[in-house]
């Protein structure tokens, strides 16, 4: 009687498991950094962003100024003729949770002009010019709902719109004046802290 001599069993191949495995290493570390990269962006922000330099600041400052005179210059108003205040405080400009070290301090550039305008419709006319201009730059532009009847600057709408710099461009009425004002918020920033010929 013959038998059939049996083969010895088949040994698996190692090489698509390890593969498996090195791949899994791989995503395992990339997902790692990200999330780690996610994590730092958001202790930056919850911080209140980047400190920047003083350079930088000034830098920004600048911008802030020139966004707003260019806004002031499309009405066809001399900015210099209409400036009406440079700030760098705001109340909600704070470090309210202690997260600035020595040396770093934070600060809300806001330039303001106080154009004339001879009736509600001329003012009307420069809210439109500004929505159009804005919007041909590409920016998102809003409108913002006049106030109510009784409060400063009753019955007149504004509009607004933010920069590639994050600077908050608008037309509005004063809060307390009811005036017509265009306002350039650099927002909210932190920087080193040094003495500044902003004024």
């Amino acid at each position: 009687m013959t038998t059939t001599p049996t083969s010895a069993p088949h040994a698996p191949d190692l090489a698509p498991r390890r593969r498996r495995r090195v791949m899994a290493l791989v995503v395992g570390g990339g997902v790692t950094v990200l999330l780690l990269a996610a994590l730092a962006k958001g202790c930056e922000s919850l911080a209140g962003g980047p400190v920047l330099s003083k350079t930088a600041f000034r830098e920004h400052l600048r911008h802030t100024r020139e966004a707003g005179e260019d806004a002031v210059r499309q009405l066809g108003i001399d900015p210099e003729s209409v400036i009406d205040q440079k700030e760098m405080a705001d109340a909600s400009c704070k470090d309210d949770l202690g997260m600035d070290s020595d040396g770093v301090t934070r600060d809300q550039p806001t330039v303001t002009w106080a154009p004339d305008f001879a009736s509600h419709a001329a003012y009307a006319a420069a809210v439109g010019t500004l929505r159009k201009v804005w919007s041909a730059q590409g920016l998102t532009v809003k409108d913002i709902p006049a106030p109510a009847q009784g409060e400063p600057g009753a019955g007149l709408p504004g509009v607004r719109a933010t920069n590639d710099r994050g600077i908050e461009l608008s037309l509005r009425p004063g809060w307390y004046s009811g005036e017509p004002t265009l306002i350039a918020d650099g927002g909210c920033v932190r920087h080193q802290r040094y003495l500044t010929d902003w004024k």
